[in-house]
């Protein structure tokens, strides 16, 4: 079986020489998305103002690299936030929202923007497919052998399609919990290295 050596295995996940783990990354995009929070300007909305704020705050746990798509070849327990604002007055009222999934493991964190489109609501439930593009700090590319044999590969570019779903209950009008899932890879865009990331996991929603 084919391994890497040491330094090249720390270096792929993310780790420094010494051993230590690269968390600034997570820090960093943090920071980036309260920095776009506050300065970001509400859109103008497809609903008539009701005094009640049309914005909402999106903070979930994420299993890393699992779901339907995962070669499970990262791992970690994630931290989720998102701002989501007010639909847009554009054809299917989509929503846009700015987020981060931070992983606090050593593996790759992404921030990301997109737009999420209503399919399902009534008084208690919803559902919504999401769709954007993410940015992450993960490694680009990995040692051609394990890629080819084993499918462990580099994401090939910095920055990648995205797309997801949510459905959710609404403990109150301005209260929800979901279960959210997102899957990133350029498949069938761009052609190389495209090692793909799944996020799966439950998420509490609420007005601000």
């Amino acid at each position: 079986m084919t391994r890497f050596a040491p330094l090249e295995q720390d270096a792929a996940r993310g780790r420094r020489p010494d051993g230590t783990r690269r968390d600034w990354p997570a820090i960093v995009v943090c920071l980036g998305l309260a920095a776009l929070a506050i300065g970001f300007p509400q859109p103008v909305l497809a609903t008539e103002q009701t005094g009640r704020s049309d914005r909402m705050l999106a903070i979930g746990v994420i299993a890393h690299d699992r779901g339907p798509a995962s070669d499970h070849h990262e791992n970690g327990v994630d931290l989720n936030l998102e701002i989501q604002f007010g639909p847009l007055d554009f054809p299917g009222t989509p929503r846009p929202h700015l987020g981060i999934t931070a992983n606090f493991s050593g593996d790759t964190s992404v921030a990301y923007a997109g737009l999420g489109f209503r399919l399902h609501e009534s008084s208690r439930w919803f559902a919504d497919a999401l769709l954007g593009v993410a940015v992450h700090d993960g490694p680009l590319h990995k040692d051609p052998t394990g890629c080819r044999l084993y499918s462990d590969c580099g994401f090939g570019t910095r920055f990648l399609p995205r797309f997801g779903a949510e459905a959710g209950y609404r403990l109150s009008p301005a209260a929800s919990i979901s279960l959210f899932y997102d899957h990133m890879s350029h498949k069938w865009i761009v052609s190389g290295e495209n090692e793909g990331l799944d996020h799966i996991g439950v998420r509490y929603l609420r007005q601000y």
